[in-house]
């Protein structure tokens, strides 16, 4: 009778630990997995920062800031912006696609631009790099926790040539058309001489290229607004033109108006 007693408190034990466990076991996943987020951005951050003292530190703060708010490339011949890691441009592009900001830090600039003359080396081990997979995990998910914490209205700015060419490094436009705006001869047109001259020379002919001299002609600043909201849209019927699409919600119509104003100064 006793082993019985015994046996019936023993399952009735094992019953409540089982209940208890399988209760807290959501709650105690999360906790893991939030404590495991922290830890990934906190060596997101050590690989992010310039310190050349610490063997896991990738340097990305050299080019992009301390914060990762971008900033000139340093003895970049041409100048070049590395862009700004926490834009609402970045987040957007990581809406289209998610493996985005992965594949520039893996395999380069060149990956996500086109651009051979990409300031933006590739960092993989798989390609001769320097970064393991947990380095570039790590400053992924840190770049990825920026650009989702990015704003939704973007800053308004000044109509002034100096403040669309913020706009223009800020926005992603230079890792496309280049700091110089030169482009990549096929790929991104030149739009060195944007502000005299329609660019007419482009990977994909648009179907309403006649429309697009006439608007030009007629208004260029017109123009610029409709070819940068949606060319795909407003000249291609809505087929995609190789010119991604910038929304006011990515870009305000003052920074769009200080854009055109910057591109129109160019001839």
């Amino acid at each position: 009778m006793r082993l019985k007693t015994l046996g019936v408190f023993v399952v009735t034990i094992l019953a409540l630990f089982t209940l208890f466990y399988w209760l807290t076991d959501a709650p105690r996943r999360t906790d893991a997995a939030t404590t495991q987020e922290e830890e990934l951005l906190d060596f997101g951050k050590v690989v992010f920062a310039n310190d050349p003292t610490n063997p896991a530190s990738a340097g990305c703060a050299r080019c992009h800031g301390d914060d990762g708010k971008g900033g000139k490339v340093p003895n970049d011949p041409n100048g070049a912006v590395a862009p700004n890691l926490h834009s609402p441009s970045l987040a957007s592009k990581l809406k289209t696609n998610p493996d985005y900001v992965h594949l520039a830090v893996s395999y380069g600039g060149v990956v996500v631009s086109g651009r051979v003359d990409s300031p933006m080396p590739a960092w993989s081990t798989e390609v001769g790099g320097p970064l393991t997979v947990q380095q570039i995990d790590a400053v992924v998910a840190l770049v990825k926790s920026w650009a989702a914490a990015a704003p939704t209205t973007a800053q308004e700015v000044d109509d002034t040539p100096e403040a669309g060419q913020q706009v223009y490094n800020a926005a992603g436009c230079a890792g496309c058309h280049g700091a110089d705006l030169a482009g990549v001869q096929g790929t991104f047109p030149n739009l060195q001489t944007i502000g005299s001259e329609l660019v007419t020379d482009l990977p994909t002919k648009p179907s309403q290229l006649d429309q697009m001299k006439a608007d030009y002609k007629n208004d260029k600043r017109t123009f610029l607004e409709q070819w940068i909201r949606d060319s795909a849209a407003n000249y291609n019927d809505g087929t995609p033109t190789g010119m991604p699409p910038h929304p006011e919600g990515e870009l305000t119509d003052s920074q769009l108006r200080a854009l055109i104003t910057f591109l129109l100064e160019q001839k």
